[in-house]
């Protein structure tokens, strides 16, 4: 009877997804609330649970976001041709145009831009990514933070988020949690740890399994435990230069013009072009 009764519920949601959005494709067993906007083209896959977002941002046919099966979506907008692959997480977020979120990552409170990709794994809370950056998998970023300077770092003593079922603080004596932000074109390798507050910089890299306790600057390449800087990609003049350009905020139209003097590593030639 439990079968049948779990069956009748499925098909019930399944003709009522249908309703509601004609025009996209929702997966078996997956639940979409009130209060959702899906746009034609968008595809949903099995078992998944969207509430209160919008996906796809207008989309139209043939120009889809995908959703993997066994993934949930809250209070989230989802731009066009974004793709969140199985096991995915975003709460309390927005990515923007072609963001891709590989299988089970977790993103809240998380901005995301435009050509960006967050590789598997991965742990975001509280962070503000640009466009065109890549963070490769099991990143932790956002884990929170814990007094050094307190008789105890144990949270029950100075927070109220009752991270253990209870506090023995009446109000937070300590702020636990930070934003963090990522720049544009910036490069993060697997395993990398960011702490809580600090700014990677535009078109900055930090190597694999990386901990960094400090802000990088734009254009440097940073490694190690404590993370520390390796070198410069580019000379200080350089740098200026590709900061003022901001290419980053180019239409589509000109950023594809321009490819082939992005994928070579004449600086100078590069920046003569885009000059004219």
């Amino acid at each position: 009877m439990a079968g049948f009764r779990q069956q009748l519920k499925s098909l019930v949601r399944a003709i009522s997804n249908r309703s509601r959005f004609p025009r996209a494709r929702i997966g078996k067993a997956s639940y979409i609330s009130d209060g959702c906007t899906i746009s034609p083209g968008v595809v949903i896959g099995s078992k998944c649970h969207v509430f209160q977002s919008d996906l796809g941002s207008a989309t139209v046919l043939g120009d889809e976001s995908i959703v993997g099966h066994n993934s949930r979506v809250a209070h989230s907008v989802v731009g066009r041709n974004c793709l969140l692959e199985t096991h995915t997480e975003i709460f309390n977020s927005t990515l923007a145009d072609f963001v891709s979120v590989h299988p089970k990552c977790s993103l809240n409170h998380t901005q995301v831009g435009r050509h960006s990709y967050i590789a598997r794994e991965t742990f975001l809370n509280d962070v503000s990514i640009g466009g065109f950056t890549s963070v490769g998998p099991q990143t932790l970023l956002g884990c929170g933070d814990h007094p050094a300077h307190f008789i105890s770092t144990a949270p029950v003593f100075y927070s109220t988020r009752r991270q253990c079922g209870t506090s023995f603080a009446t109000q937070d004596h300590f702020p636990e949690r930070k934003p963090i932000k990522l720049g544009n074109d910036v490069w993060l390798g697997a395993h990398v740890f960011v702490r809580d507050g600090l700014t990677i910089g535009d078109g900055a890299i930090v190597a694999a399994g990386s901990v960094v306790i400090k802000d990088v600057p734009p254009y440097a390449i940073v490694g190690g435990v404590p993370a520390k800087l390796i070198r410069m990609r580019f000379s200080e003049d350089h740098v200026s230069r590709l900061l003022t350009l901001q290419w980053w905020n180019w239409d589509e139209a000109r950023l594809r013009a321009a490819q082939p003097w992005f994928a070579q590593d004449d600086i100078n030639a590069f920046l003569a072009h885009v000059k004219s």
